[in-house]
């Protein structure tokens, strides 16, 4: 998906992943004095995109994007 072009990591790398869409949302507790919130897709509206910013290895801002 992505690729350092200094090091050639293809694992690993700082960013930003962005989710939109309709979605069920719920809290759940599995501690007392913790809640956690989850969700559900709920339609095919889904939409995620990835912003690779830097090579976690090498620190390398240089990223291509490859094939699947």
């Amino acid at each position: 998906m992505f690729k350092c072009k200094n090091c050639g990591n293809s694992e690993k790398f700082f960013g930003t992943a962005l989710e939109r869409g309709n979605a069920v949302i719920y809290s759940i507790s599995e501690n007392p004095h913790e809640y956690n919130w989850r969700y559900n897709l709920s339609d095919s509206s889904w939409k995620s995109i990835l912003k690779p910013s830097a090579c976690f290895y090498c620190g390398s801002k240089e990223i291509e994007s490859t094939e699947i």
